[in-house]
């Protein structure tokens, strides 16, 4: 409340109140100076540390890359021989485990019925048991025919 005139003391109090304002406002500018410098500090370094792990994963990313393309080609370059190899080798085992299930079947069928088999220079004969088998001639469709009869044990 002001009645009448000012006097010194609210004088004095305004050109106080006056100079604390522009201290004030001094010392806003100079955090404002601060903080921008400060955040552009913080700003310039983070984005230099994004740059340069940007920069290392491309460049570790780019290496592995070649490493596994190079492993590819590798396989590439192997691989139909390898694929050949073991397409072989199966055939081949299947062959021969087959050539000897035919020779086990055949000889113990063979043997079941009383035969043996026999091979030599080129021939393959085939002997009767005397106790199981007897030659005999059959009948088939009116026309007669050499069979083996063979008796049960």
């Amino acid at each position: 409340m002001t009645t009448g005139k000012p006097n010194r003391l609210a004088e004095k109090l305004n050109a106080d109140l006056e100079t604390i304002r522009s201290d004030h406002a001094a010392l806003m500018v100079s955090q404002l100076e601060n903080f921008r410098s400060d955040f552009s500090s913080i700003a310039n370094s983070a984005l230099h540390t994004i740059e340069t792990d940007i920069r290392f994963f491309l460049s570790d990313s780019k290496s592995e890359l070649e490493r596994r393309s190079e492993t590819i080609r590798r396989w590439l370059t192997i691989s139909p021989w390898v694929i050949v190899a073991m397409v072989s080798v199966w055939i081949v085992t299947v062959l021969i485990a087959s050539w000897l299930w035919t020779g086990l079947i055949t000889r113990s069928e063979l043997k079941e019925l009383g035969l043996t088999r026999i091979e030599q220079a080129g021939l393959t004969s085939v002997t009767l048991d005397p106790n199981r088998t007897e030659l005999k001639t059959c009948t088939m469709a009116g026309t007669p025919v050499i069979c083996i009869e063979i008796k049960e044990p």
